[in-house]
């Protein structure tokens, strides 16, 4: 085995010990915690925390659960001239949601509930109109065991004019295509669950997105099939713990829906097609969140050397009733790099920090700063801060800042025959690659009907074409 690779082991069980750590020593602290409901996003603001009874997915999006479809038309939409509901819990049934808590938003824009060790009742119609937040506003009942859903997003991008550093201008683009178009569900059996999503994609020939969740094999740029999430979990532990395998959001840092983000981006960490296959297990308690994966590569991506193998996690506890802070960690190592196809093993990692904070009750703010490295690569970083302000009830303005620096790439040359071995040198210094690279957002975010959104996103990037995204959202 060469050098590298041992020195490669050695980081990798050493961050897994690291990470088992601390995921101890944050479980024996939760342990001296209060019982009350927290939360987190910026549905902090309202006190709610946890992520099992509003979502599937034990750390948080996609598929919502009764409770979380209820919350969601509660808390999310716009009331038109109404009283906004802010804290005020609900009912469902026979279940009082005043005992439990909320869940952070989500890429599907849908509030949640705190975990607890039965399961919420469907929400019924009421005065609120809450039951027009069920599965398919409600039209069609499902069996408790069974959770279905959806999402579908259509977006118009318009990319500006672009003026290079040579004078020379390339001219901007207006396009309209189906950013998302998934249906995904869940069926519990006791202690086990399986759950999957399905959904169809249009990306270019080698994109980083879309492609690495194909499950056809066209490589055009016409429609692919795509399955996200696919996994099959055990629960146990009065349901503090669920255990699962299959192909699974990775566990690390900040769950935005803003999928092209350098902190996602950069980290290979988002939910848009950055799944990977593997083994997770989650904690959920008052106060505390965690979860860890063992990383066994993306199957539906070829060959076998493009396979990521490590691990990710977190751990994220309250700091109070409005305020969490978390650590994240990832490891993983390949024979190729999928993103720049060079044929030279590369490991890669990252280890940050994030938060969620409540400034005041209309302002929360999130962010994230991580050190990432790459075997071929200097040390670099990437950070996100971001503001959102809910003006009134259904109506959100949001302010992001974010850097980055991947570090910059060293470059082998070629060997000469009979001359002397090649020597790694520095290649050109750019923003982003080297020396920082600085973005801007400005978004409102327009929650106007039940299960719909409209969102538009204003994007200033250095050295990048000023690009205008509108989203049309609209959510099973």
């Amino acid at each position: 085995m060469k050098f590298a690779e041992i020195r490669g082991v050695r980081e990798l069980f050493r961050g897994l010990l690291r990470l088992a750590l601390l995921i101890a020593f944050a479980s024996g602290v939760s342990l001296t915690l209060t019982s009350e409901a927290h939360a987190y996003a910026w549905l902090i603001k309202h006190r709610y925390g946890g992520c099992p009874t509003c979502h599937a997915d034990p750390s948080g999006g996609e598929l919502l659960t009764a409770y979380g479809q209820a919350q969601g038309e509660y808390l999310l939409r716009m009331p038109y001239g109404g009283a906004s509901h802010g804290a005020k819990p609900i009912s469902t049934g026979e279940v009082d949601l005043a005992a439990f808590a909320a869940m952070d938003s989500d890429e599907d824009s849908a509030a949640a509930g705190e975990s607890s060790k039965s399961e919420p009742a469907p929400a019924e119609e009421s005065d609120s109109g809450v039951g027009a937040g069920a599965f398919l506003w409600g039209a069609v009942p499902l069996p408790d065991p069974l959770l279905l859903g959806g999402g579908f997003r259509v977006a118009l991008l318009k990319k500006m004019d672009l003026k290079g550093a040579d004078g020379a201008t390339t001219p901007g683009t207006t396009k309209v295509f189906p950013m998302m178009a998934d249906v995904y569900g869940q069926y519990t059996a006791g202690h086990f669950r399986v759950a999957a999503s399905i959904g169809v994609t249009k990306a270019p020939a080698g994109s980083p997105h879309g492609r690495p969740a194909q499950v056809t094999g066209s490589q055009d740029d016409g429609l692919n099939m795509i399955s996200r999430t696919h996994w099959l979990g055990y629960e146990f532990g009065d349901s503090k713990y669920l255990l699962r395998a299959g192909r699974i959001n990775l566990p690390y840092g900040l769950r935005i829906p803003e999928h092209v983000m350098w902190v996602r981006e950069t980290t290979r960490t988002d939910r848009e097609s950055d799944q990977q296959h593997g083994v997770a297990l989650s904690y959920n308690v008052d106060g505390l969140r965690a979860e860890v994966m063992g990383i066994a590569g993306n199957f539906q991506m070829n060959p076998d050397e493009y396979r990521e193998r490590g691990y990710a996690g977190y751990v994220e506890g309250m700091l109070d009733e409005q305020n969490a802070f978390g650590v994240s960690s990832l490891w993983t190592t390949a024979a190729r790099d999928r993103l720049t196809l060079e044929s030279e093993r590369h490991t890669r990692t990252a280890n940050g920090v994030f938060w969620r904070l409540t400034l005041a009750e209309p302002l929360v703010l999130f962010g994230e700063v991580d050190a990432v490295t790459n075997s071929r690569r200097d040390l670099g970083y990437v950070g996100l801060l971001q503001g959102d302000y809910e003006i009134t009830q259904g109506l959100h303005f949001i302010g992001s800042v974010e850097v980055q620096d991947q570090g910059y790439k060293f470059a082998r040359p070629p060997a000469v025959p009979g001359g002397e071995p090649p020597r790694t040198v520095p290649s050109i210094v750019v923003p982003g690659a080297g020396k920082p690279n600085t973005g801007f957002w400005a978004s409102a975010d327009w929650y106007f009907y039940s299960h719909m959104s409209l969102r538009v996103d204003a994007v200033f990037r250095h050295n990048e074409a000023t690009q205008i995204l509108g989203q049309l959202h609209v959510y099973l």
